[in-house]
């Protein structure tokens, strides 16, 4: 049975702090630009906090969620919301059954996902790098999966010019 954490799905809402925070901005990278940003390490903060959503009151707190929505959106504050990750997958530390959780940008949704459930497609592709101890997150984006270490390095995987 799925587990939603906060709410439904809202796709595409402009009311989310990454649409706030992103929409205003200019599109000011991109090509060689843009990729080359999207492979800048990510910062320690920024990997922190999708580590604590585990342990953290993000299943039945707002604000919490909410504060984690905007640590994501300190990552990318050059970005437009059509650059930044469509969300991000990473290994759930619940116990069994449950495998990887995602937290669903575009929806602003954290799910959980026991082993046996599949995840919508498009973050399907980065379940088995998640659950991989050499990461601590796992970037979907619309082209590509950017794998992101515990030291913040990033690794590409995808195609990233499609």
């Amino acid at each position: 049975m799925p587990r939603p954490i906060i709410g439904a799905p809202r796709i595409d809402n402009a009311d989310s702090h990454l649409v706030k925070s992103n929409r205003a901005q200019p599109a000011g990278l991109t090509g060689p630009r843009l990729e080359q940003r999207l492979r800048q390490r990510r910062s320690r903060s920024y990997v922190e906090a999708i580590a604590r959503i585990d342990v953290g009151a993000h299943q039945s707190d707002r604000i919490a969620f909410d504060s984690l929505l905007q640590e994501i959106s300190n990552e990318f504050p050059d970005l437009i919301i059509d650059q930044v990750p469509l969300g991000i997958v990473s290994k759930c530390h619940l116990g069994a059954p449950f495998e990887v959780h995602v937290c669903d940008f575009r929806g602003e949704i954290l799910e959980h996902f026991q082993t046996y459930r599949s995840m919508p497609t498009v973050f399907e592709r980065a379940r088995s790098l998640a659950i991989h101890p050499a990461y601590a997150l796992i970037e979907v984006y619309t082209n590509t999966v950017r794998a992101v270490a515990v030291d913040g390095s990033v690794s590409v995987v995808g195609n990233e010019g499609d």
